[in-house]
């Protein structure tokens, strides 16, 4: 399992199967950024966040990723709003 990603040091990669449609999950520190410059190498340790490659997404929490996943897949892309308005009623948004 290669650890090598652009957005942080990878902690996990994992994949969850639903019914035959599967997700594939990356587990990892994002780098520390400084203003707005990636400090590569420098990994924010106090952070942790979920990206879904399939997506080309990125979350602090992996079950808006999933809601994410679950929507591209059932309703189409540029969900966004709604994905959004059902995580903020599941408290799992954070702005």
């Amino acid at each position: 399992m290669s650890k090598r990603f652009t957005w942080g040091r990878v902690l996990d990669r994992f994949e969850y199967n639903f019914d035959g449609r599967t997700m594939e999950v990356i587990k990892y520190h994002p780098w520390k950024q400084d203003e707005c410059t990636l400090l590569t190498g420098d990994p924010d340790e106090s952070v942790i966040n979920y990206h879904c490659e399939e997506l080309h997404e990125s979350t602090e929490s992996l079950e808006y990723l999933v809601l994410l996943w679950i929507a591209r897949k059932s309703i189409g892309p540029n969900q966004h709003a709604l994905v959004r308005g059902i995580a903020k009623a599941l408290d799992l948004y954070k702005e």
